[in-house]
Order: structure tokens, then C-alpha cells, then sequence
């Protein structure tokens, strides 16, 4: 609600393979009925991007022509919103929902893909590096494989949080596969490994990796790798 009526965020997004934004040949349209100031509008793309679109992979190759388009026609009647308005928060959540919504289901709907992953780095330095952590293991080939596979092999969780470069204790990490409780303070703990296989055999699996450094965190999306993935790209001519 702005300005006693109600506005509406809506959009459309096209891409399910080499998917790794970096704001891969994804295309976004979003559009909203309501009146928004361009600058404001700018900023809180930029935002809603940088956690959406920006920590999505389907394969780890960056194409050349991503883009995000968000238009505001105004056609809601209601008065422009701007940084100070008192409906910013609300649209800025409303665009973010609906940047968020589209990029899981790109990661979901990517190349021969059977099941969305989401990945929850927490406990960490700073944004930047729960982002960079979450991304690292969403993308991991490894990690999509394992996910295929129904393997609950977390050492390469660690491996790609490794490879991110990022600030952590391996004596600290607690690891988490939807719910349940794996690895503590980086030791392996006794887990029924059919409730994990089982876990794995859902059309999303989660996983959530606590750094216990600090008190940030950050989400990331991905998609298993399959045998339909290598097929259709093995054939794939230009």
C-alpha cells in the first residue's frame, strides 16, 4: 500500500544455462504500477540484485548479456516514491521479494536441473564474505554432483569454502544439512545418514553452514548437476 492504494511488482525472467550473474545470458523484466523515483529506483535494484541474481548459478559460466529492467509507469495514481517516502521500505522489500523469487527459480528451471540447492553461509567476518562463501559453494561442480548423487559428503562444503579465500576456523564450522546437525565444531557428528539421504532426495536440499567468526550472513541459490546437463551441452552447436 502507498498513498492508500494499492502497487504491484511483477516480473519475468529468462535463462537456464550459463548462469553465474555477475550483473550469464539471463534477461529480467520487472515491471510496477508504481511512481518511483529514478534515482531511488537505481539504488534499490542495485540492492535487490546484489542479493538475488548475484548469488544464483546454474553452471558457473557468465555469459555476456545479462540484464535486470525494472519499469514504473505510475499508472497506480499514487504519489511518487522516494528514498524518505513512507512506503521505501516496503517497495524496497517488494522488489527484493520478487528479484529473490525469479533468480531460485531460475537456479531451479536451469539445464537438466532436478533439484534447487540453497546454501545459508551465517556466522561470518562480513557480508561480503558469507556472500562470497554461500556463491563458492553454490557453484561448486563437486558440490552439484554430490547433490545429484544424494551423497551427504561435506568435506567438499569445506573444500569450497576454502577456495572462496574467506576467513575461517576449521575447529569452528558447524555444518547443517536441511535441519539436520552433521558436523560440529568441524568434527564430524553421529547423524542417521538415511534421514540425510532422504533429506537430499527432496527437490530442494539446503544446506547451512555456521563460521561461528562472526555475526553476518548471506544466501546463495544453485541447481544439481545431471547426466541431461552434459548431454544437452555435449550437443549444444552453434
Amino acid at each position: 500500500m502507498h498513498d492508500g492504494k494499492t502497487v504491484t511488482v511483477g516480473g519475468a525472467a529468462k535463462g537456464v544455462g550459463m548462469i553465474h550473474p555477475n550483473m550469464a545470458t539471463m534477461l529480467c523484466f520487472i515491471t510496477t504500477d508504481a511512481d518511483v523515483d529514478q534515482h531511488f529506483l537505481q539504488s534499490v535494484l542495485s540492492e535487490s540484485v546484489a542479493v538475488s541474481f548475484n548469488m544464483t548459478d546454474v553452471d558457473g559460466d557468465q555469459s555476456t548479456n545479462d540484464s535486470v529492467i525494472v519499469l514504473a509507469n505510475g499508472a497506480s495514481g499514487t504519489e511518487q516514491i522516494e528514498e524518505k517516502s513512507a512506503s521505501a521500505d516496503s517497495f524496497t522489500e517488494a522488489l527484493r521479494y520478487v528479484c529473490t523469487e525469479l533468480a531460485k527459480e531460475l537456479a531451479r528451471d536451469g539445464e537438466g536441473a532436478q533439484r534447487l540447492i540453497e546454501v545459508i553461509v551465517e556466522g561470518a567476518h562480513s557480508t561480503e564474505e558469507a556472500r562470497k562463501g554461500a556463491r563458492e559453494i553454490a557453484s561448486s561442480s563437486l558440490v552439484k554432483a554430490m547433490v545429484h548423487g544424494k551423497d551427504p559428503n561435506w568435506g567438499r562444503l569445506v573444500m569450497a569454502l576454502g577456495k572462496s579465500s574467506i576467513q575461517l576456523e576449521e575447529q569452528m564450522i558447524d555444518i547443517f544439512i536441511s535441519d539436520i546437525h552433521i558436523v560440529h565444531k568441524g568434527i564430524a557428528i553421529p547423524y542417521l545418514k538415511d534421514a540425510v539421504v532422504s533429506a537430499m532426495n527432496s527437490e530442494q536440499v539446503d544446506f547451512r553452514i555456521n563460521l561461528n567468526v562472526g555475526n553476518s550472513a548471506a544466501t546463495a541459490w544453485g541447481c544439481d548437476l545431471t547426466e541431461e546437463y552434459v548431454i544437452f551441452n555435449s550437443a549444444y552447436s552453434t
